[in-house]
């Protein structure tokens, strides 16, 4: 098992979680799989997020100089993300989703499936955060396939493949704010 991968917090959480086993090839010709048949708000959510991240360097440094202007600019960014947010939301389809719980970090993640994967597959993964109605396209590995139990189903362990500096972001907000809201719940 490899080692880098264990220094990433780990968290277990509800998603949704959509594959399609790959080739090496297919994985190469994009950043992004388009495997999926996705709606452009979720394509849009995902924009947005990546624009935050490119952003929010740029936004420091205007807080340092100027906070009434970093503050508007901020208030600005959360109407954006509520109005695209309430949009994602009508647009999701929740029940025809089937969420799961799943073990997640920067690096990889696991999550149930009927079906065993051959090791070192590749696969393009959807996942979706009910949360946020936010979703996240992204390649991953196949590192273990071990049976579950008599359900017949199987636990699968991927590694992200090229993953997108945004997309990496978009896990490591989601992991922060899961940790935070444990730590509530717990102090309540």
């Amino acid at each position: 098992m490899n080692q880098e991968r264990r220094q990433y917090f780990r968290i277990n959480g509800k998603v949704a979680v959509d594959y399609k086993i790959i080739s090496e090839d297919e994985m190469k010709h994009g950043r992004l799989p388009t495997q999926f048949q996705v709606s452009p708000f979720f394509l849009l959510l995902n924009q947005l997020q990546a624009y935050n991240n490119d952003s929010s360097y740029h936004l420091r440094k205007i807080a340092q100089k100027e906070p009434a202007i970093a503050t508007y600019l901020e208030l600005m960014n959360d109407k954006i993300d509520a109005i695209a947010h309430a949009v994602a939301k009508s647009d999701v389809d929740f029940d025809n989703l089937s969420s799961q719980e799943i073990n997640l970090s920067e690096g990889g993640m696991s999550f149930n499936s009927q079906a065993a994967i051959e090791l070192n597959s590749y696969l393009a993964l959807k996942v979706v955060f009910e949360e946020t109605h936010s979703g996240l396209l992204l390649y991953g590995q196949v590192l273990y396939c071990s049976e579950k139990g008599d359900d017949g189903q199987y636990k699968i362990g991927i590694e992200f493949s090229d993953m997108p500096e945004s997309s990496r972001m978009i896990v490591a907000r989601y992991i922060l704010n899961s940790q935070t809201r444990a730590r509530q719940q717990t102090h309540e």
